[in-house]
């Protein structure tokens, strides 16, 4: 996602090649069927190098933008990950979620995206992959917030049984996330209660990127691969006695068990390490960070104080007491 000057030469490189070689075959083919004038096709070659450049020249110009004060703002006052980063960790968490917020618009249905939301969305998708030296949300076109959670019609009126606060499409709906955007801000307000809609989700991508949203993603070690099925197999079989550290929602299937898991790893590492020291191996592992180490320094979670007859903030539409307060 990041273009390094050695990324940069190296794909002038191919593009210059790439070109240069595609260009010659159309000429030579054009010359035979067009005689003297088919050389005019070399004059693709300026077009074909452009065409191949155009994505990682953009990049290139987003990189060397400033950064968006109110962004900087959101990370530093909302995203406890970002606060335990080192400085120059942190320039690169910032330079991803430039790049990320330049290439993946974000639309409000009805309701306003301002400068933080926009900044915990990227956030949110960057957290997961940031062990990673090269990642591409390849599948993902745009994400939608919604004003509240949503129903599985996505309506969102109060006569809808609204349960969900997040989800990647699938259908007509391919390439599309949607968030409730109560709930991607609630998830960021308590660092350490296991839930966050918004890694959750980017976990399902991370997960979807072979292909399929099964709870294996791909580039896992090979011995981590066995050990991972032979314990979600277990897990969902009865066979291992559910821990009631982990959300029930874990054991629906085997996608939603690596999401939900992802979302304990970067929210409370410490607890799922002490909890389930095999998860917390096996996870670290696949994301390539070490989350506890990471964040055993942060302060606890600070939840923001709501009344207790107060809509949830969350989205539920339960009152905060019968719902997050617990």
């Amino acid at each position: 996602m990041l273009v390094t000057p050695e990324l940069n030469r190296r794909h002038q490189r191919f593009a210059l090649l790439t070109s240069l070689l595609l260009t010659i075959g159309l000429a030579g083919l054009s010359r035979l069927l067009l005689g003297p004038w088919g050389w005019a096709a070399l004059l693709l070659m300026p077009l074909v190098y452009w065409w191949l450049r155009r994505r990682t020249v953009r990049r290139m110009r987003v990189l060397q933008q400033p950064f968006d004060p109110e962004w900087e703002a959101a990370l530093q006052s909302d995203v406890s990950f970002f606060r335990a980063l080192t400085p120059e960790q942190q320039e690169r968490f910032r330079q991803l979620v430039k790049v990320f917020l330049d290439e993946v618009p974000i639309t409000g249905i009805r309701t306003d995206v301002d400068p933080r939301c926009r900044a915990l969305v990227a956030a949110s998708a960057v957290i997961p992959i940031f062990g990673f030296r090269h990642w591409e949300y390849k599948r993902l076109g745009e994400v939608l917030i919604y004003p509240n959670s949503f129903d599985e019609a996505y309506a969102t009126d109060d006569l809808s049984e609204r349960s969900i606060l997040g989800m990647v499409g699938a259908g007509h709906l391919t390439g599309v996330m949607i968030l409730s955007k109560p709930a991607l801000i609630a998830g960021f307000q308590n660092a350490r209660d296991k839930r966050n809609v918004g890694i959750h989700e980017f976990a399902h991508l991370v997960d979807q990127a072979d292909g399929d949203i099964d709870g294996l993603p791909p580039g896992i070690p090979a011995d981590t691969v066995g050990r991972w099925i032979d314990w979600i197999g277990q897990e969902l079989g009865g066979e291992i006695q559910r821990g009631h550290h982990i959300d029930d929602y874990a054991y629906t299937n085997e996608a939603e068990y690596f999401a939900v898991l992802t979302e304990y790893f970067f929210e409370s590492p410490a607890l799922l390490q002490q909890r389930s020291p095999q998860i917390y191996a096996m996870l670290q592992e696949m994301y390539r960070q070490d989350t506890k180490r990471l964040l055993a320094g942060q302060p606890r979670g600070r939840r923001k104080r709501y009344p207790r007859n107060a809509p949830c903030p969350c989205g539920s539409g339960k009152k905060y007491k019968v719902c997050c307060r617990r």
